[in-house]
């Protein structure tokens, strides 16, 4: 294969399906051999049922090293920080002052008078150290999110056995449904669920043991009987030194750190073209000759979301409050407590660790990722409506109004109106005024991340 700027040719096709045409059907119309094909190898489901050793080590290293565009160092993110926090803030002002004016549909917060149940000055101590424990967890996240992904996610989301596959699948989509049958009841539990489930679909990559044509090589390698004797044949050794242009197909090399095969090839990473009108981000791992030709050395996988499955439930669960997210009901419908508390710290690390690896890179690899970041996330709108209620909710807690007494150590009662005063008075008998501080706190960073 030759390399035009930044497209590896690995023997192309002469139909833009880049689907292997077997003999028999080499007479037939472009048209007629496209429409046989039209849903791509695991466009719906996983294929290899009761695989043990799917070949996941490329799509790991996707998650982990490509870059489309060079990735923000952590001393640039502490600076980016504060820029994104101005800017979320006033956003987040405007929008509340706009949800109060036209009465959005929602409870915004009922107030509760209760008694503190420990001495002003120790409480106050206690408050402070919530606030700033709990944030300081959230920025080691913010900073951590490569290790989060490398350590954690990636065993998790793209697990080496296809009941691994299977299993994670259906538990993160009993999450989504839940999740949306919770927001108007629980917006920071509900809105958790669904931005991890939307985080796995994205980060979440699907790999097969094998494929049914080159044309779907970054899956698996291909079983086609037409491509015996090419380096993506899962079976054959590589001739494809001496092969035709007819039995190869072209591939968008991405920059990136793959490393180097064991035959001490450079490796490449390089995004392909899947069946005709199915649109995904299949990727693969090249090995880069001394010669500049290419050879497949493996799969990186399809992202989740590009399968119906996935995308059929992500629809569904954020379907039926669409119109809470895009007016930013965020600010209404809260319930602070332990379960707001206990998904928050689960969601902070993994979510933004998702949200930063797509947004920074993954999803800016072709035209399908880039979509959508666009379509999913309704970009920027989103990002500055949950910014926005993030920034305004510390803001609001440590300025004294949602809990004005908060740093009044002479107070021996307290007020406290975000939510509901069931939420409220729940969470008091369970852990005081500390928890109601935890639970605000780490719910406002659930929104920024």
């Amino acid at each position: 294969m030759a390399i035009e700027g930044q497209t590896a040719a690995l023997p192309e096709t002469r139909s833009p399906s880049l689907a292997t045409v077997d003999s028999d059907e080499q007479h037939k119309s472009p048209k007629a051999v496209a429409s046989g094909r039209r849903c791509p190898d695991s466009f719906l489901f996983l294929e290899g049922v009761g695989s043990r050793d799917l070949p996941v080590d490329g799509a790991r290293l996707y998650n982990l090293a490509v870059t489309p565009v060079p990735v923000p160092c952590g001393k640039m993110k502490l600076v980016v920080l504060p820029v994104f926090w101005l800017v979320c803030f006033g956003w987040g002002t405007l929008q509340r002052q706009a949800q109060l004016h036209w009465h959005v549909a929602g409870e915004p917060g009922q107030r509760v008078v209760l008694e503190r149940s420990l001495p002003g000055s120790w409480q106050v101590l206690l408050n402070a150290v919530c606030v700033v424990a709990l944030s300081a967890y959230a920025i080691c996240a913010y900073l951590l999110s490569q290790t989060t992904m490398a350590k954690v996610l990636n065993p998790l989301f793209i697990p080496r056995t296809w009941a691994g596959h299977v299993g994670v699948y259906v538990f993160m989509s009993i999450v989504a449904v839940a999740s949306s049958l919770l927001l108007r009841s629980n917006w920071v539990v509900g809105a958790a669920g669904l931005f991890l489930f939307i985080g796995w679909a994205l980060c979440g990559r699907t790999v097969q043991e094998s494929s049914s044509s080159r044309g779907q090589v970054g899956l698996g390698p291909s079983r086609a009987e037409a491509d015996i004797g090419m380096s993506c044949h899962r079976d054959g050794a590589s001739v494809e030194a001496g092969l035709s242009g007819e039995r190869t197909f072209k591939a968008q090399l991405l920059a990136g750190d793959a490393g180097y095969a064991a035959s001490g090839s450079r490796l490449r990473f390089a995004t392909v073209q899947a069946e005709p009108e199915a649109i995904g981000d299949d990727a693969v791992l090249l090995e880069q000759g001394q010669d500049g030709t290419f050879t497949y050395h493996g799969p990186c996988g399809r992202a989740n979301i590009f399968r119906w499955d996935c995308l059929l439930v992500l629809i569904g669960a954020c379907g039926m409050n669409l119109s809470s997210f895009v007016i930013g009901a965020g600010s209404f419908n809260q319930c602070a407590g332990l379960f707001e508390l206990l998904s928050a710290l689960i969601y902070v690390p993994v979510g933004y660790s998702c949200f930063a690896v797509w947004g920074f890179r993954l999803g800016l690899a072709c035209k399908g990722s880039a979509a959508i970041v666009m379509i999913v996330t309704l970009w920027p709108v989103m990002n500055l409506m949950l910014g926005g209620k993030g920034c305004t909710t510390l803001v609001h807690l440590v300025d004294q109004e949602y809990l004005p007494q908060i740093w009044s150590p002479e107070a021996a009662v307290f007020e406290f109106n975000r939510g509901f005063a069931t939420c409220t008075e729940s969470a008091y008998a369970l852990g005081g005024e500390t928890l109601l501080v935890a639970s605000t706190t780490i719910a406002a960073w659930v929104h920024i991340m």
